[in-house]
């Protein structure tokens, strides 16, 4: 019998303490000795929206790297969760304080990483620091609402249609009800064609009006360049709406941070939560941080 290597697979939903909600995961523990070809096989063969590779980092404690089934991208939030979760679930970090530090290397940098046990419920919740969020390019509002089969009544105008990015730039297009995010329908080819000279990665399109009235913000995520047309939650895009919420007024900044309440995912049967803090104001925003939990659903070997 031919003698083939075996690596362990972890499936993790993210930003949901519920299996077969929020946001899913592929986890390769141990990726140390896997060329990017077998890396990008892996990830097509597990076919999940993203697959994270952890291995080891000469410059902080892991180091992972995100693919989908179709290219690699430089950080996702959701597989950032559930590597974490994926870690502790095999006893590769020693969390037994109530808070501990970890870092991670990305391509986006070191990013730091603190796991907040919860005493009362023996759940971890990951937060994860974001880079200061840039507000980059403006869009034609009409472009985008006609591609989304929405109209320009469905703006909540006079704020702009922008790129914003905290590690990985992402299009805002605030909505003034939920109706309007009920009546999206996307025309997938015109928003490939918008993207084409763009900045961005995705599109977020996000509402005040919520499902939960303890949540501050509602969303849907589309990301058809990336071969996710809908995504269920996003956690790289929470930071750059965060910041969006917090530079245009949609909520009042506090002291010392503002914490912001993101639901996602209801329109894909995933619902999760996103746990955004953003430190600062409108004119000057210092810190920004995504939290989220997660829950292992399996675990497997793979042979190769």
């Amino acid at each position: 019998m031919t003698h083939r290597r075996e690596l362990d697979i972890l499936h993790v939903d993210a930003f949901t303490d519920t299996p077969f909600g929020g946001n899913p995961a592929s986890v390769v523990l141990n990726a140390d000795r896997l060329d990017d070809e077998t890396l990008y096989k892996i990830a097509r063969e597990m076919n999940t929206r993203e697959t994270v590779f952890v291995s080891h980092s000469d410059i902080a404690n892991f180091k992972f790297r995100y693919l989908t089934p179709k290219r690699e991208i430089d950080f996702s939030g959701h597989p950032t969760i559930a590597a974490f979760h994926a870690l502790l679930r095999e006893d590769m970090i020693d969390a037994i304080s109530d808070v501990t530090m970890v870092s991670v290397e990305t391509n986006v940098g070191v990013l730091n990483i603190e796991i907040v046990k919860n005493e009362a419920t023996d759940r971890h919740e990951i937060q994860i620091m974001h880079q200061q969020p840039m507000f980059l390019e403006t869009y034609d509002p009409k472009d985008y609402l006609e591609a989304l089969g929405l109209s320009l009544a469905d703006l909540h105008s006079p704020n702009p249609i922008q790129t914003v990015s905290t590690g990985t730039p992402h299009l805002m297009i605030p909505v003034s009800t939920m109706r309007s995010l009920d009546r999206i329908k996307p025309n997938w080819d015109r928003l490939k064609e918008l993207q084409k000279d763009s900045d961005y990665v995705s599109i977020s399109v996000f509402t005040r009006e919520t499902r939960d009235p303890s949540s501050d913000a509602q969303v849907r995520h589309f990301a058809p360049a990336l071969g996710v047309y809908e995504d269920p939650v996003s956690g790289s895009a929470a930071g750059s709406l965060g910041s969006y919420i917090i530079r245009y007024g949609f909520m009042e900044p506090t002291r010392p941070v503002t914490s912001i309440v993101i639901e996602q995912g209801h329109y894909v049967d995933r619902p999760g939560r996103i746990f955004v803090e953003v430190r600062g104001d409108q004119e000057n925003i210092e810190q920004v941080k995504v939290s989220g939990t997660g829950v292992v659903v399996f675990k497997g070997k793979l042979f190769y």
